[in-house]
């Protein structure tokens, strides 16, 4: 008799393997007494029976193994199949009672400016909504207040007008991928930017950068107060244009809520770690933007964990819960993906008068019997399961895909192109929702991606700057979409748009006392800080000094310069003779032929 005739069922093989007596019926019950040798030689028969039928097959315990295990198996797939039915008759609160769609067309609403515009205005009119007026003198007050409070050395106090230019400084530079700031005022016109060098010296441009401030550190809580704020040296300004963002710009009805990353490697209590991000040490931020042009609306700075100690719902439920507040009502479409996503979520957000759509986790709570079992569907394929006005839909793609949705018709299929394993495309049926949430859930990666384009962030020891820079970033990229909401004939890039607003921030404004030469007059290099003898160095790079000597040629101008060579602070030599090929000015002799060896 085959190995699989002789055991039928798993409960056969068990019997067989196990056949042990009871505890009535055990012959160790030490308490046995003599008189019983009859059951005692019964219970010996049987287990000798027993053990005969398990050898009669095979002695090995590998096959006894592999019997169960396909027994098991056998059970596995038909529990699957069964499983993986449509029936609904276990599911208690779920059924496939088919729910309509919100029937609202929600790219009706786009991003347009609640104030007007005119076609005259440029990309300074835009940038002025978010950086008005009150931001500059907030700058320049808190700015000069933090000068004096730490004492800086050579300090003058800054003006609205040298803000302004300083922050369009940052712009150019964002312009310009230079290695390091300071070559931006270089004496080598390979790395020179003399734009950016005609407007404040180097040192004028680090002082104001040492003393920039946005808030009074002096009115800043204790650490341990109750009222303590981890970005109060930011909060103004994060309010500021929070506040800004969201009245200055009509609510599309169709907008996404996801995270975003500002990069800092340095020390900082609400620095996030995230491995498996492109951007895996920083600042994380939750933003709400708008679906299409990813205008943002609203944004909130991560700082760690919560000591409100509300346990009632889930950091994700409560990002989303607070960058809506705004919408409620509005008949607003959400999308964000299944770190915030929930059943209780869907149902508030429903409630509120705002529709939803989310990828979730098969983990969440309250979810079908559907989302945990393993589905066996072929690539196109999906089911689904309603909720009062709730719909749970699973896909499958190239793994399944969970969705829940209070917007869209569950039972509505589509055609959406897939990219095969040999490199061509093809049609694969696809249920709307899941078409819908694809094409809706990358606003807040557009905003990323214009955002990142020639940004003003620069390194900095101060944890707070990466911060700001990203504030600057933010008002830029929205004041972009806003123009060309209103231009849509003639639209500006990134590029053009920066390039617009730096030569109207800095509108012809220069600090410097004299005007700088391509060649780097503004800054001169000097010996190495070793040496104790501080002489100066010719400011002049090599290559450029001494090639072609024959085509230095003197120059005559019509003003006195200072001498490169000789002049000094106590002994200053002015000459109306300039090198044609240095640019610098030069005493005839000795300077000229000294300057060139």
């Amino acid at each position: 008799m085959s190995r699989r005739q002789l055991y039928k069922t798993s409960a056969d093989v068990l019997n067989a393997i196990f056949a042990l007596p009871s505890d009535d019926e055990s012959c160790d019950d030490l308490e046995a007494d003599s008189g019983d040798e009859t059951q005692t030689s019964n219970c010996e028969e049987d287990v000798v029976s027993s053990q005969s039928v398990i050898h009669e097959s095979d002695t090995s315990s590998d096959d006894d193994d592999d019997v169960l295990y396909s027994l098991a198996d056998a059970e596995h797939s038909s529990t699957s199949d069964t499983e993986d039915s449509d029936s609904a008759a276990e599911e208690t609160n779920w059924s496939k009672t088919v729910i309509k769609g919100a029937g609202i067309d929600f790219d009706a609403v786009g991003v347009l400016p609640v104030q007007p515009f005119v076609q005259s205005d440029g990309p300074l009119d835009f940038f002025s909504r978010f950086f008005d007026t009150t931001v500059y003198d907030m700058l320049v007050s808190q700015t000069n207040l933090y000068a004096s409070q730490k004492k800086i050395r050579f300090w003058q106090d800054v003006d609205v007008s040298e803000m302004t230019a300083f922050l369009g400084i940052l712009i150019g530079m964002g312009l310009h991928d230079v290695p390091h700031t300071e070559l931006c005022w270089s004496s080598d016109p390979l790395f020179r930017i003399q734009p950016l060098a005609d407007i404040m010296v180097i040192k004028r441009f680090k002082k104001i950068r040492q003393a920039l401030h946005v808030n009074d550190n002096s009115q800043a809580p204790p650490p341990g107060h109750a009222n303590r704020d981890k970005l109060f040296k930011l909060r103004p300004l994060i309010d500021k244009l929070n506040r800004e963002f969201s009245q200055q710009c009509v609510q599309s009805s169709s907008q996404s809520i996801d995270e975003a990353m500002v990069v800092f490697k340095g020390r900082s209590s609400i620095k996030q770690y995230m491995p498996m991000k492109p951007v895996k040490r920083g600042y994380k931020l939750w933003i709400r933007a708008d679906s299409k042009t990813g205008y943002v609306y609203n944004f909130e700075v991560y700082c760690g964990k919560d000591d409100s100690g509300q346990t009632s719902s889930g950091l994700g439920e409560r990002v989303v819960r607070n960058l809506c507040q705004a919408l409620r009502g509005t008949q607003c479409h959400i999308t964000f993906d299944n770190f915030f996503s929930s059943v209780s979520l869907m149902e508030e957000l429903y409630a509120a008068g705002m529709y939803a759509t989310g990828t979730v986790r098969t983990t969440r709570i309250q979810l079908p019997l559907l989302a945990r079992q393993k589905t066996q569907l072929a690539k196109g394929q999906h089911k689904w399961r309603s909720k009062d006005n709730t719909a749970y839909v699973v896909w499958q793609d190239s793994k399944p895909v969970h969705i829940l949705s209070t917007a869209f018709d569950p039972t509505v299929v589509t055609n959406v192109k897939r990219t095969q394993k040999d490199g061509t495309t093809a049609l694969v049926s696809c249920p709307e929702v899941v078409h819908q949430y694809t094409a809706r859930m990358g606003g807040v990666d557009r905003f990323d991606e214009r955002r990142g384009r020639y940004n003003v962030s620069k390194r900095s020891r101060k944890w707070w700057m990466r911060i700001f820079y990203f504030l600057v970033d933010s008002a830029i990229a929205n004041s972009l979409v806003l123009y060309n909401s209103v231009h849509p004939g003639s639209p500006m890039t990134m590029l053009m748009f920066r390039r617009d607003l730096f030569r109207c921030l800095t509108n012809n404004y220069t600090s410097r006392h004299r005007k700088s030469s391509l060649q780097g007059t503004a800054f001169v290099s000097r010996k190495s800080r070793r040496n104790p003898v501080m002489h100066k160095s010719p400011g002049v790079p090599d290559s450029i000094r001494l090639s072609v000597v024959g085509a230095h040629m003197p120059q005559q101008i019509a003003q006195y310069r200072r001498c490169r060579a000789c002049s000094t602070q106590q002994n200053n030599k002015r000459s109306k003779i300039i090198c044609s090929a240095c640019g610098v000015s030069l005493c005839v002799h000795p300077c000229f032929a000294d300057f060139h060896k």
